[in-house]
């Protein structure tokens, strides 16, 4: 099999595919909440203005919540709960990253949809170490320049203003478009990238085939992008995916695809 065939047109499918998981829930709430304890909501407007007071009378009261909510979660508010359930994977899985209405499939387990991030042993150490070139300190430095070049030109945007939204106006830019730079992606894309991350991130309450789509419309974008790479390959993270190999082999092109993501 050649690369070329790795990412062919049946690869959106196979993604879509694996990545479809259950529904949580029949029908989509949105009410607010009517108490923390048991039933929170990380969509509530009052969570996303503060969570910490939310937390802080949860960790007094029920430290471990509970809500029927995107079919059913618990909300672990104290350090040592936390840190069990990390190192805990033999009963905890990282394959569902974002609580939304969709819950990816157990069989998904142990390589997630967006490995290695959503890996979990032993394939998450053998993921993650193929990623570990592009984020030495070398690797790094070659990159400062054109950050601080980036957050220059940001704030230069921002002259003459009073008042501006330094998350939404300056921070939230940077690591986008660093990442961007990473994988080899045109520049002049950054408003999509913008719009993919609203979408991963704040569609979470939305019905199983909304998510699916979005998902499908990022899938396409980084087919596109692989596409370039593989005719005109270049020194960059999409180039080194493409090339790298797992166990002996090339790497599945839903793990490529799902690691750029």
């Amino acid at each position: 099999m050649t690369v070329d065939d790795r990412f062919g047109p049946q690869l959106e499918e196979a993604r879509r595919n694996r990545l479809r998981g259950t529904v949580s829930v029949s029908e989509i709430v949105t009410e607010p909440v009517s108490d923390w304890a048991t039933d929170f909501s990380h969509v509530d407007p009052q969570w996303a203005a503060d969570p910490y007071p939310i937390q802080d009378d949860l960790r007094r009261r029920c430290p471990i919540a509970h809500t029927e909510r995107f079919g059913g979660v618990w909300l672990p508010t104290r350090y040592e709960d936390v840190a069990a359930i990390a190192y805990d994977t033999e009963r905890f899985s990282s394959r569902a990253i974002v609580v939304s209405n969709v819950k990816p499939p157990r069989e998904l387990a142990p390589v997630g949809g967006v490995p290695p991030i959503s890996s979990d042993p032993p394939f998450h150490h053998d993921a993650r170490k193929l990623l570990l070139p592009a984020f030495t300190k070398t690797a790094v430095a070659r990159r400062e320049a054109s950050t601080r070049a980036l957050c220059h030109e940001l704030i230069d945007g921002l002259e003459g203003r009073e008042v501006v939204d330094a998350a939404r106006e300056y921070a939230q830019y940077i690591p986008m478009r660093v990442i961007a730079d990473m994988l080899g992606f045109p520049p002049e894309d950054a408003g999509r990238f913008q719009r993919f991350v609203e979408n991963a991130l704040e569609s979470v309450n939305e019905p199983t085939e909304t998510r699916m789509e979005h998902i499908a419309e990022l899938s396409s974008y980084l087919v596109e992008q692989i596409h370039d790479h593989l005719a005109h390959p270049r020194d960059d993270l999409t180039t080194y995916l493409l090339g790298a190999e797992l166990n002996g082999a090339k790497l599945d092109p839903v793990h490529v695809v799902g690691t750029m993501t």
